[in-house]
């Protein structure tokens, strides 16, 4: 018998209710007993209920509604709305709705079970380059789907419990920490010359600032202040701005661009197009094997600037204004 107790969930109640889970023909029902006190009393609700399922005079069980038709029309117009990544859905929900797990079922026929076959074929599978695919892949991605339930629960599509509440993410490696050390800064600079010569300024303001990429590559010139020495960041990731002073070296290199390119919109512009710059991954990553930087990736200079901040005052940093 599948019955089991679960606390009222009243404030201040103690109470304990009986409750049924049952699985017919890849089906999911659940729901409480109320008028059950006892266990055998929930087990004679259970069999009748069980027995209406099979002679079809149950109610439509809950989640009946086919999972990516869900995902299509609902989630991912949704996540468009309100979510900054939602591009990382869309790409994601692709995966996932594609996977024989949940391709052609129901929010009723997905259980924890499903989502843990999901888990384990996702980390057995390769990534587009050939490597190896992360934990930390996979997780994103499990998030992902307990998101889609969480939606699905809230506009009552289904009362089912979240499957994914049930299954572990994958252990994931401690987080990396890497800054530039002192020595490695020289090296690097002398790199950013030629054609990475566009690099130089993106470089000393990100080390100035701990200013993101994407803050960093859609800054315009209404948002740098001169005359109080800040620039005021429309924040990608949160939404919320926020304001960076310039320290001398984030000054000089701004006001160079500036007498280069007066009347542009955008601060980093690129040589060759005139717009603004898009990337800059290769070309970083050419100046770093040529400095002789190894492991070291373009949002480690965030991690530098805040690693000075919090050096002592003895400390052999850059000065600041």
């Amino acid at each position: 018998m599948s019955v089991f107790t679960r606390p009222c969930g009243s404030e201040g109640c103690r109470k304990k209710h009986w409750h049924y889970a049952f699985c017919i023909r890849n089906v999911r029902y659940r729901g409480s007993l109320p008028e059950a006190r006892t266990k055998h009393e929930a087990e004679q609700a259970e069999t009748k209920l069980r027995s209406e399922v099979f002679e079809g005079r149950f109610g439509r069980p809950t989640g009946s509604q086919p999972f990516v038709d869900f995902v299509e029309e609902v989630y991912l117009p949704w996540a468009r709305q309100n979510k900054r990544s939602w591009k990382h859905d869309e790409f994601r929900a692709a995966t996932i709705c594609a996977s024989r797990q949940f391709k052609g079922k129901t929010f009723a026929q997905i259980t924890p079970v499903q989502v843990e076959k999901f888990k384990q074929e996702r980390r057995a599978t390769k990534s587009r380059r050939g490597t190896d695919r992360s934990a930390a892949s996979v997780n994103r991605e499990l998030e992902l789907l307990s998101k889609i339930f969480t939606l699905a629960r809230k506009y009552k599509v289904t009362e089912q419990s979240n499957p994914c509440a049930d299954v572990q993410h994958l252990p994931e490696p401690s987080k990396r920490v890497r800054y530039l050390l002192d020595e490695e800064e020289p090296r690097l600079l002398a790199q950013l010359v030629g054609k990475r010569a566009h690099l130089r300024p993106l470089v000393v303001v990100a080390l100035g600032t701990g200013m993101r990429l994407g803050d960093q590559l859609n800054l315009r010139w209404a948002q740098v202040d001169f005359q109080h020495n800040l620039v005021h960041v429309p924040n990608s990731k949160t939404g919320q701005e926020y304001d960076v002073p310039m320290n001398q070296d984030v000054r000089r290199e701004l006001q160079a661009l500036k007498r280069a390119s007066a009347s542009a919109e955008y601060v980093f512009l690129s040589v060759r197009t005139g717009t603004r710059i898009k990337e800059v991954k290769k070309g970083f990553k050419t100046a770093c094997r040529l400095a002789g930087i190894s492991d070291f990736r373009w949002h480690d200079l965030r991690h530098t600037f805040g690693t000075r901040m919090g050096a002592p005052a003895t400390a052999p940093t850059r000065s600041r204004s």
